[in-house]
């Protein structure tokens, strides 16, 4: 989804169908698409988009509110954008309920767990909690990958403590609450000499020996607000029990149906880019 948008920021809205529907979100998201597949050689590969209304709205009802309402020039868009990904022979995937961070988890996760290396191809920090051993995220724009050693570098947190980081600073993006008082620096603090927020709950103050300006009343103000940090915990944390099939058959990438190509590239008016499709050999009866 997020390439989607960039696209459809960055290039011109004279990039249109023979109907007269804009198209250029659509082409700039083939391209990525033509370009991880090009210089990343995949055997198995998958495009994740949202899946309606998340469950994280039931937790907090103004979750994401602060987000403007997506252009309604962009709204067709979507429905193009899975159906070039189904023909180009990648797997198109999405959760009822679910966003798109909680498919991509739960087909990394599943993926790892096959002995499977995996790279998650994003730029938003909230994958950063899914690095691990076997999972590795690349960001196209900047050209950076986060391994495990990554993430504590730019984060100065495991990847685990991603969510707890989160629920103390907040994140303005998604509109998570954080604690009054608590900025990133200071979360670090507090994250460097404990696991998690709920080493914060008992009587120890685990951070005693850590100077930082008004320590003691940040503890304070965590520990009155506890149910409100461990909400804002929930909302960071990506869900990788999505309700998903996920299985190596499933995201093979089988390259470009032509049946499908040749008709779909002339509704939406990509004549040029056809020519940049691997096609997969056509079947002989």
């Amino acid at each position: 989804m997020n390439y989607i948008f960039r696209a459809y920021h960055a290039l011109p809205d004279s990039i249109i169908a023979p109907s007269g529907m804009l198209t250029n979100a659509v082409l700039g998201y083939l391209r990525t698409l033509l370009r991880i597949i090009k210089e990343r050689k995949p055997e198995y590969m998958a495009a994740v988009f949202e899946g309606g209304t998340s469950f994280r709205n039931t937790l907090y009802p103004d979750y994401k509110a602060t987000r403007k309402p997506t252009p309604q020039d962009l709204t067709p868009q979507f429905d193009y954008c899975k159906k070039i990904t189904t023909a180009i022979g990648v797997a198109c995937l999405e959760a009822s309920e679910y966003e798109a961070d909680d498919v991509i988890g739960t087909a990394a996760a599943r993926m790892a767990a096959l002995g499977h290396s995996v790279v998650i191809v994003s730029g938003d920090k909230d994958m950063s909690q899914l690095v691990s051993d076997n999972i590795k995220v690349y960001d196209m724009a900047k050209e950076t990958w986060l391994d495990e050693a990554g993430v504590r570098g730019k984060f100065g947190v495991s990847p685990g403590q991603i969510p707890d980081l989160l629920a103390l600073h907040g994140d303005h993006v998604d509109n998570i609450p954080g604690v009054p008082g608590v900025g990133e620096k200071t979360a670090r603090q507090i994250l460097s000499v404990c696991e998690g927020i709920e080493d914060l709950v008992g009587s120890a103050n685990p951070f005693a020996a850590v100077k930082f300006r008004g320590r003691d009343e940040i503890l304070r103000r965590i520990r009155e607000n506890i149910e409100g940090v461990r909400t804002s915990r929930k909302l960071a944390t990506i869900c990788c029990e999505a309700p998903i099939h996920i299985s190596a058959d499933v995201l093979r990438y089988r390259r470009g149906d032509r049946r499908v190509l040749d008709p779909l590239c002339a509704e939406l008016g990509f004549r040029r880019v056809l020519d940049d499709i691997p096609l997969a050999q056509p079947t002989l009866f």
